[in-house]
């Protein structure tokens, strides 16, 4: 099972509305701004970094079942 082009879809994705969010601060400064951040903004940046980690460590499980399951050595 290959996870590295869902993993590169998602990080394109998140590097894109992440310099996107950038811009945004820079002209929306006001409560509303304040609260979508805090609300909104700040958990999905939290939980895209958390699933971009465990896909990874997923990874790296599948590479060692596929090399285990194909007789070869993990080291």
């Amino acid at each position: 099972m290959r996870v590295d082009a869902s993993r590169g879809k998602l990080y394109d994705a998140h590097k894109t509305i992440r310099a996107r969010w950038q811009e945004t601060e820079t002209v929306w400064r006001d409560q509303n701004q304040k609260e979508f951040e805090e609300h909104v903004w700040e958990p999905l940046d939290q939980q895209t970094a958390e699933v971009l980690r465990a896909i990874d460590q997923l990874a790296r499980i599948f590479g060692q079942a596929r090399q285990e399951c194909l007789g070869e050595q993990y080291y």
